[in-house]
């Protein structure tokens, strides 16, 4: 037997014994008392001598007890452990978060199951065993490297399945790294084989067997007695089965159908005549299955605010018909931009005009910029001879085809800027967003181009209204658990919040532009809210559905692998301190019960 902290457990052991033996050495010292009579002298005298310090020490069950407890104390304190050999190995532990972890088809989740079988390991490991921890969802992450046992189970009881997949490629860059720093074994914990395989992990595999049902799709369109909604649902297995949709629209079942889903084959379901005022459409598998989050998928519809846009210029009979051609504004001109004040509206176009200030409430479209501005770096006028064309790869979507003879233009440049329109190498036509504010520029007047006459330039309008006002705030009315949203403010927004399907809050802007959300990891109806200087709320909803294509087929993925271990053996030690304790404590029950009876 060997001591961790022998000189700790040696004073403990000098201190306690000289304590008791000093105890019982010691006496209470005479005290003078007044007695009635001498004939009781001799007993007096008898209890008198008893009661003398320093008296040779006498047998007693209680000293030796109190004895045996300060020597199991001391050799407790002092880490007595017994020497020998154990298979050590480092382990990089990776824990699958994914939507197809919720099964319920082991006891209570596979999720579950995973998380109780690395405690378990880590609690049986030698005590030399280093642990690492990789959390695999659509971004895996490392939780913990060569950390202590406590703190890998505190963050392994922390960790929380998703309603989407892992990303297997960034997994196995991170879980390889791991393992060539600590010389460590790969441990897999899935329902899926041979995503590592590179890595050839220990692979502990649940479920495997169950059959899924999923909705797969949720659509809608606009018609003249409502939404036509129309939903898909594939069921994963061999045999077919009935189920129940539900449609529900702002929370409120809207209809039920009644279905039989063919094995492995998808299964259409139209709901007709919904209400066009409704702000959400979820529908609903039932019953449940052993998959019950990706029974459910969510949809937010579009906001259909019409937007005030507001036409500076002398005039332009071109812009105005294409303008009034646009289903989402209301346009409003003047010829001076000093004759108003510019707010209140959410897109300014200046044609051939400066404001002395720029409105900063709304996006803005400059024909024909001057120099006086500062947002744009305008060069000199020049002739073009060749012809104008619009650039691929731009979010502007049509603007590849465009193609138009321009007599006379200003190049332009902006760090912040886009191009989508060029001729001769120089940019005639750029957009892109500044603090906040969309905007873009034509470095040409209309009347100077054929390009009025071109079909391209109702659609290039059109494409601009579509960017400067995306269908709704969110620039999209659903998207997938673990995706990356971006957003779509408008220009009077102040301040802007994202509440989750979770119930929790996250600021988003400001600063802005306003940041990305990252938080898509539980699938149901978000919320955006936009607040103006005016304190006017505008709340635009959308969906986050689960990954239903890659997670929700639940029978046996993959094959499985041979692993071969290279298991270390080491001298290491087996400690016995616990032992001591449980004799303490047995001792200290004897020595109560003894003291007890002599009492």
């Amino acid at each position: 037997m060997q001591f961790l902290h022998p000189i700790l457990g040696l004073a403990t052991l000098a201190g306690g014994v000289s304590l008791i033996v000093l105890m019982y050495l010691l006496k209470q010292k005479y005290k003078e008392k007044q007695i009635p009579s001498l004939f009781l002298w001799d007993k007096v005298f008898v209890q008198t001598k008893a009661m003398q310090p320093w008296q040779k020490l006498k047998k007693s069950l209680l000293l030796f007890l109190q004895l045996a407890a300060a020597a199991l104390l001391a050799l407790a304190i002092s880490g007595p452990f017994v020497a020998s050999d154990m298979q050590s190995q480092n382990y990089v532990l990776a824990l699958d978060c994914s939507l197809s972890m919720q099964a319920t088809d082991e006891s209570p989740t596979r999720f579950a199951a995973a998380k109780k079988d690395i405690q378990r390991m880590v609690e049986q490991a030698a005590p030399t065993a280093s642990f690492s921890l990789v959390i695999l969802t659509d971004q895996p992450y490392l939780a913990v490297s060569d950390g202590e046992k406590s703190r890998l189970l505190r963050l392994l009881d922390e960790a929380q399945p998703t309603a989407g997949s892992v990303d297997w490629e960034k997994a196995s860059q991170i879980m390889t790294a791991e393992c060539e720093k600590l010389d460590a074994q790969a441990a897999l914990y899935t329902d899926q084989y041979g995503n590592l395989e590179a890595l050839s992990p220990i692979e502990e595999v649940y479920g495997m067997s169950a059959e899924n049902s999923a909705v797969t799709m949720l659509s809608h369109r606009i018609q003249d007695d409502g939404l036509y909604v129309m939903t898909q649902v594939h069921h994963f297995g061999e045999n077919n089965v009935e189920k129940q949709v539900t449609l529900y629209t702002d929370g409120v079942a809207f209809d039920t159908q009644t279905v039989q889903l063919t094995a492995n084959a998808d299964t259409s379901v139209v709901f007709q005549a919904v209400p066009q005022e409704a702000k959400t459409l979820e529908v609903r598998l039932s019953p449940k299955d052993v998959l019950p989050l990706d029974d459910a998928r969510y949809e937010g519809l579009a906001v259909s605010d019409t937007q005030k846009v507001l036409l500076v210029g002398a005039g332009n009979v071109f812009l105005e018909k294409a303008l009034a051609l646009q289903p989402k504004v209301q346009v409003y001109t003047t010829q001076s931009a000093e004759e108003q004040e510019l707010s209140g509206y959410g897109l300014y176009i200046f044609d051939g005009v400066m404001p002395d200030t720029l409105p900063t409430d709304g996006h803005i479209l400059f024909l024909q910029p001057s120099q006086e501005q500062s947002l744009i770096q305008v060069g000199e006028t020049r002739t073009f001879s060749d012809t104008v064309r619009g650039v691929d790869d731009t979010l502007l979507e049509n603007t590849g085809g465009i193609s138009f003879a321009l007599q006379e233009g200003t190049p332009l440049s902006a760090d912040w800027g886009q191009t989508f329109l060029r001729a001769e190498g120089q940019t005639l036509g750029l957009y892109g967003e500044y603090n906040g504010q969309k905007i873009a520029a034509l470095g040409f007047d209309l009347h100077k181009s054929d390009f009025p006459l071109q079909a391209g330039f109702p659609i290039l309008l059109y494409d601009l209204i579509e960017w400067y006002f995306p269908e709704n705030a969110a620039g999209l009315s659903q998207a997938e658990a673990g995706q990356t949203v971006s957003f779509d403010l408008q220009p009077s927004t102040q301040q802007a919040v994202v509440q989750t399907a979770a119930g929790t809050e996250i600021a988003i802007a400001p600063p802005f532009p306003a940041q990305v959300l990252t938080d898509t990891k539980t699938a149901g109806l978000y919320l955006l809210r936009e607040t103006d200087a005016t304190g006017a709320v505008r709340e635009t909803p959308f969906g986050v559905n689960p990954k239903t294509l890659e997670e929700s087929d639940l029978r046996e993925q993959g094959e499985a692998g041979t692993q071969t271990q290279e298991v270390k053996t080491i001298r290491a030690g087996r400690s016995i301190a616990g032992l001591a304790l449980l004799l303490l404590l047995v001792v200290l029950l004897i020595e109560w019960r003894v003291n007890c009876r002599e009492v």
